[in-house]
C-alpha cells in the first residue's frame, strides 16, 4: 500500500511555497491543483507499470508450480495397465463415484474475483473477493476537498454555473466557500436513488446525479437564470411598447381610413339594394383607384350587363307572345272538323314544330257542291308567314267562290304576292277541285311537292304546273284533271313530311311515304293520317320535327 498525499503535500510545496496556498485567487488554485494532479497522473502510471510487471512475474511462478504438481501426481505405464483392469472389475462402483470425480474437476477450476471499492469520509478501500472470501484488501487515505477540487477545475463557469458534490453524510463539497455556502443556502433535500433530477430553486436550477458506485457521493452543478429571466422580461417590455405604439400609429391611420371605406360600402349596398328592387340602371358613382374603386367599378358593368339581359329577356318574351299569337292564327285558319258530302270523305292534321311556320291546309263545299281543297307552304317562319298564309287563304276562298278559272286564281295569287308582300317572300301552293259526282278532279300545282292520286291503276303522283307564287311572277301556270273512280284515295302534304330527319341526320323521304300510302290506299282518311302521322314520329324518334308536318286525305265516293 503507497500512502500518496505526502507526496501530493511534497509536490504542491514545489510549486506554492507553504502557506502561501491561501493568497490564491480561485482561478490560481485551480491552475496549481491541475498541475498537481498531472504530476500525480504520472507517478501512478509509473507504479501501475512496476505493479504489473511483479504480478506477471507471479503469475509465472504460480504456473511453474501448478505443472511440477501435476507431473508429480500422473501414474506410470504400469499403473496405468493395472488401474484400467481394476476399472473393468469394478465399473458399477466406478460409475457411482463418476459423478464425485466430475465435482472434483469443477473444484479445481478457479472461480473468478469480484472488486469492491468504497469510500467513507477520507478513507478508500478496495476489496477483491474469491469464492465469497477475502483475498486481497487494499486500504488508503485520501484528501476529497482536493481530489473533488481536480474534478470541479474541469468543469466551465463563464456563465456563473457552481459545480458540487454531497456526501452519503449530506456533507457539501464546492470549489470555494462562497459557492459552498450558496449551494447550502438553497436548502436542497438529500439525494436518493441513482436517477438524475432537475430542482428549481429562485433564479437557480440545480441537476443531480449519483457518482461513481461506491463513492457514496452525489454530483451537482447549479445554473443561475435569473439574468436571463431579467434580460427575457426587459425585452418583452420593450416589445410591448414598441407594439402599443406601432397600434397607436395604426390606429390614427386607420380610423379615417374605415370611415371612407364605410361610406364607399354604403354606396355599394345601395346600388345592390336598387337591382334588388328591379332598378337595373343603378351605377355607383366612385372615383376612387383602390380596390374599392375597382369593386365600384365592377359593380357598375355587372350592372350594365344585367340591364341588357334584362332588356333581352323582354325583347325574347315579346317575341314568344308574336310566336304564340302566330300559332294561334295558324290554328284558327285550319279547319277542325271533317268534311263529309255524300260517300265522299276529307280530313287533314297538321303536327306542327316549334317555330310557327307558314304550312296550310283548307276544305270547304263551293256553291255548285263542289269540295275546294288546298294546301301550301310560305317561306320563312313567325308571326309574318302565318299572315301572309292567312292572307292566301282568304284571296283564295273569295275568287273560288266567284268560279274563277285554276289557272287564273294561281296567276292572280302570283301577282298579289309579288306586290305586296316585302322582300324575297313566296309560298308554294296546290289548288285543287274535286266533283263529288263525275268524281273529276282539276288541280293547278304551284311549285309544291308532288301530291298523290291512289287509284285503281297504281299510285298516280300530281306534279307541278308552275313556279310558286311570288317567287318570278307572270310566268303562268297550267291545270291539270285526273279521273277518279269511288273508293280512290287522294292524299296532300307539306315539305315537313318528307323532310323530317331522324338522330343520325337522315331525311324521312318521298320513298317512305309512298310506301305506306300503297299499302294504305283501302283505308278511311283517319286510318291513313295516323299511319303517316305514326312512322314520321317512330322515324324522329327522340329528334323534334323542325318543320310542321301538314298532311290531308281524301276519301272519294
Amino acid at each position: 500500500m503507497i500512502d500518496l498525499a505526502p507526496i501530493r503535500r511534497e509536490i504542491l510545496r514545489q510549486i506554492v511555497p507553504e502557506g502561501h496556498f491561501e493568497n490564491l485567487t480561485p482561478e490560481e488554485r485551480q491552475r496549481v491543483t491541475r498541475e498537481v494532479n498531472q504530476r500525480l497522473l504520472g507517478i501512478q502510471q509509473g507504479l501501475q507499470l512496476g505493479a504489473a510487471g511483479l504480478q506477471k512475474k507471479a503469475a509465472e511462478a504460480e504456473a511453474a508450480q501448478s505443472a511440477a504438481a501435476k507431473a508429480a501426481a500422473s501414474p506410470t505405464p504400469g499403473e496405468v495397465i493395472v488401474n484400467v483392469q481394476q476399472a473393468a472389475a469394478k465399473a458399477p462402483e466406478t460409475a457411482g463415484k463418476s459423478a464425485a470425480t466430475s465435482a472434483s474437476t469443477a473444484a479445481a477450476t478457479p472461480a473468478p474475483m469480484k472488486k469492491k471499492t468504497e469510500i467513507t469520509g477520507n478513507h478508500l478501500g478496495v476489496m477483491v473477493e474469491q469464492n465469497g472470501q477475502v483475498v486481497e484488501q487494499i486500504s488508503a487515505e485520501i484528501n476529497m476537498p482536493e481530489m473533488l477540487a481536480t474534478v470541479f477545475s474541469t468543469i466551465r463557469r463563464d456563465r456563473g454555473e457552481v459545480p458540487f458534490a454531497v456526501g452519503k453524510d449530506g456533507k457539501i463539497f464546492a470549489p470555494s466557500d462562497d459557492d459552498r455556502r450558496t449551494i447550502e443556502a438553497m436548502k436542497l433535500p438529500p439525494p436518493e436513488g441513482q436517477t438524475t433530477t432537475t430542482i428549481t430553486k429562485g433564479d437557480w436550477i440545480i441537476v443531480t446525479t449519483a457518482g461513481p458506485p461506491g463513492s457514496n457521493l452525489h454530483f451537482g452543478i447549479a445554473k443561475p437564470v435569473g439574468d436571463l429571466l431579467s434580460d427575457l422580461r426587459k425585452t418583452a417590455a420593450r416589445n410591448a411598447t414598441f407594439g402599443l405604439g406601432f397600434i397607436g400609429l395604426a390606429l390614427i391611420g386607420i380610423v379615417p381610413l374605415s370611415g371612407r371605406l364605410t361610406r364607399n360600402l354604403s354606396k355599394l349596398t345601395e346600388g345592390v339594394d336598387r337591382i334588388a328592387q328591379g332598378d337595373y340602371s343603378a351605377r355607383v358613382p366612385l372615383k376612387a383607384t383602390d380596390e374599392i374603386g375597382r369593386l365600384a367599378t365592377a359593380f357598375n358593368r355587372m350592372a350594365a350587363d344585367v340591364e341588357e339581359h334584362q332588356r333581352a329577356a323582354v325583347q325574347q318574351e315579346r317575341v314568344r307572345r308574336e310566336l304564340e299569337l302566330g300559332r294561334r292564327i295558324q290554328h284558327e285558319m285550319l279547319p277542325h272538323e271533317a268534311l263529309r258530302l255524300g260517300l265522299t270523305e276529307v280530313k287533314g292534321v297538321s303536327v306542327p314544330a316549334r317555330e310557327v311556320g307558314g304550312d296550310f291546309f283548307n276544305y270547304f263545299e263551293l256553291a255548285d257542291h263542289r269540295i275546294a281543297l288546298l294546301v301550301g307552304d310560305v317561306s320563312g317562319k313567325g308571326v309574318g308567314a302565318a299572315l301572309l298564309m292567312a292572307n292566301i287563304q282568304a284571296s283564295l276562298r273569295t275568287r273560288l267562290a266567284l268560279g274563277q278559272d285554276l289557272s287564273a286564281i294561281a296567276e292572280a295569287i302570283d301577282r298579289d304576292v309579288d306586290a305586296n308582300s316585302p322582300g324575297p317572300v313566296y309560298a308554294t301552293l296546290f289548288v285543287g277541285i274535286l266533283d263529288p259526282v263525275s268524281r273529276r278532279f282539276s288541280y293547278v300545282n304551284a311549285g309544291h311537292h308532288p301530291q298523290y292520286a291512289l287509284c285503281r291503276q297504281g299510285l298516280e303522283r300530281m306534279p307541278s304546273t308552275g313556279l310558286p307564287v311570288g317567287l318570278l311572277s307572270g310566268r303562268g301556270y297550267t291545270a291539270r284533271e285526273v279521273q277518279l273512280s269511288a273508293g280512290d284515295l287522294l292524299f296532300f302534304y307539306t315539305d315537313g313530311c318528307v323532310e323530317a330527319e331522324d338522330a343520325a341526320g337522315e331525311i324521312f323521304g318521298p320513298e317512305r311515304l309512298e310506301t305506306i300510302l300503297s299499302a294504305s290506299a283501302a283505308s278511311t282518311p283517319d286510318d291513313v293520317l295516323e299511319h303517316v302521322e305514326q312512322a314520321l314520329k317512330t322515324f324522329r324518334g327522340a329528334t323534334e320535327p323542325l318543320d310542321d308536318e301538314t298532311m290531308m286525305a281524301v276519301k272519294v265516293g
